[in-house]
């Protein structure tokens, strides 16, 4: 329960009025990093992480890094994709 509560504060912290909440929040995401394997709390606590500076290389495991390079390749081709726009054709179908 307390891990969903901590993902479910992250993004209240990003409100300017609750900035000063962010130090209090990074220690639990830091406690949850070092206890859980669940890959969603893992990203959103990560990112968050990322995200107000706080140097997260040491809190990331290889599992981290195997998504985090997954999901630049994805976006990578979801970029190709939609600036290609043909579906890898050179020209328009002849219909």
């Amino acid at each position: 329960m307390r891990d969903a509560a901590l993902v479910a504060a992250i993004p209240l912290a990003e409100h300017h009025a609750l900035t000063e909440y962010r130090n209090e929040l990074a220690d639990h995401a830091r406690r949850l990093l070092s206890n859980s394997t669940d890959r969603y709390k893992r990203d959103r606590t990560l990112d968050a992480l990322n995200a107000w500076g706080h140097d997260t290389s040491t809190l990331e495991n290889a599992n981290d890094i195997a998504a985090r390079e997954y999901h630049a390749r994805m976006a990578d081709h979801d970029l190709w994709w939609a600036s290609n726009g043909t579906g890898g054709c050179a020209e328009d179908p002849p219909f």
